[in-house]
């Protein structure tokens, strides 16, 4: 391999000059060549930084984190009795934490990120998810219908409106249902508390 590269090394300069092109040629080319401009950011990439490998947005390390909505928790992460509603019934463990809050609240994202979808999802109801890069989602359920202010695809900043409080689905009464979702679903309440959000 090492005397094919040699052999290589000595045979392209001799190929380069027996061509004979013209030196003004190259010159037509460089000024032919387009010229870059760069823009300047604008707000929606804030916070902005590398595309991740599971992900296609990624906020900084110091990126704000808020609560999605005021009002109590009604409902935890963790094992819970069957709900059965006229949209279905719910499964024996809850994979988020409900915020209880009056129907109509308006819904922020918890953090930048890119909107991934923003659709009906049966027992779920109306929901938003969002990716935030590095593998991690959140997810917001149970939301108005109709009620959505953003689409897949869509940059959205920490405290952006995404949507309302609802009660589609399988749902008792008017509340979010926030997920975290890092490949699979994980309990929301130390991604929230370590980022100073009280719950």
């Amino acid at each position: 391999m090492v005397r094919s590269l040699v052999a290589l090394c000595i045979a392209v300069p001799s190929l380069v000059t027996g061509l004979s092109i013209p030196a003004n040629a190259v010159d037509a080319v460089q000024a032919s060549a387009p010229t870059v401009v760069v823009t300047a950011t604008d707000d929606s990439q804030l916070n902005a930084g590398p595309e991740s490998s599971g992900g296609n947005y990624m906020h900084s390390a110091d990126a704000a984190w808020v609560r999605p909505v005021a009002g109590k928790i009604t409902s935890w992460y963790g094992p819970r009795p069957v709900i059965c509603t006229a949209g279905g019934c719910s499964s024996t463990f809850h994979d988020g934490i409900d915020f209880g809050s009056a129907c109509g609240t308006s819904i922020k994202a918890i953090s930048p990120g890119r909107v991934v979808e923003a659709r009906n999802a049966g027992a779920f109801g109306e929901r938003v998810t969002i990716d935030h890069g590095s593998g991690l989602e959140s997810v917001y359920g149970h939301m108005q219908t109709g009620s959505f202010t953003v689409k897949a695809g869509q940059l959205v900043q920490a405290g952006t409106i995404i949507g309302k409080v609802g009660m589609t689905g399988v749902a008792t009464g008017c509340h979010l249902d926030l997920k975290i979702r890092t490949g699979a679903y994980t309990d929301p309440t130390p991604f929230l508390t370590f980022r100073g959000i009280s719950l």
